[in-house]
């Protein structure tokens, strides 16, 4: 099952595992980073309109350079107790995090913003991801891989961080960066992508 981009399509981040993710779709796309500067919050009063309006800001900062494209957005965070856990800045702060998670349930929300003919389409994937009780050793053993410092909440589930994980309700590939199989109906209600039905369409 593959898709045909109506316009020329950009993924507004560099990331491995977004791109990944979005070549399942079988479109073509360029990928640009944002240079957006994000001032994490701590305890947003709502974490899905905050990681929501980052992956607005995110696909804005592309398209007004590109108004003639689809621009595609996304921001991923993880939630425990309404607080905000970012990519940490440290071993010990990663550390931190692991312990905190440890046993616990927490949120993973990714949201994804749309930038197409001069409108914004924007929604948001909770995923609750249930952690094992990890032991120190475990913990350290993890971080000296150095997964975990380009992730949110500090580990990923598609990597090292899968031992951690002990149920999940919601969408795996959220959890890694972008839920494309809402990402792609999306797509395709607003006009961006067309199915293709044959290889007539190809």
């Amino acid at each position: 099952m593959k898709f045909l981009a109506n316009q020329p399509i950009i993924l507004a981040s560099e990331s491995p595992r977004r791109k990944e993710l979005l070549q399942k779709l079988g479109i073509p796309f360029q990928t640009m980073k944002s240079n957006v500067v994000e001032n994490v919050e701590s305890t947003p009063s709502s974490v899905n309109r905050y990681v929501t309006e980052l992956a607005i800001e995110k696909a804005k900062a592309i398209a007004k350079h590109h108004v003639e494209k689809a621009v595609i957005g996304a921001d991923t965070i993880v939630s425990f107790n309404g607080k905000v856990f970012p990519k940490p800045k440290d071993k010990e702060q990663a550390k931190q995090f692991l312990q905190t998670l440890s046993g616990q349930t927490h949120l993973v929300i990714t949201a994804v913003a749309i930038m197409y003919a001069g409108e914004a389409h924007s929604f948001f994937s909770e995923t609750k991801v249930t952690f094992y009780e990890l032991d120190d050793a475990m913990i350290d053993a993890y971080i000296e891989t150095g997964d975990c410092f380009d992730k949110a909440g500090a580990y990923g589930i598609q990597s090292g961080g899968l031992l951690f994980v002990q149920a999940l309700s919601g969408d795996y590939y959220s959890v890694m960066g972008l839920p494309v199989a809402q990402l792609s109906r999306v797509l395709q209600d607003i006009g961006a992508i067309t199915l293709k039905r044959s290889v007539k369409d190809e």
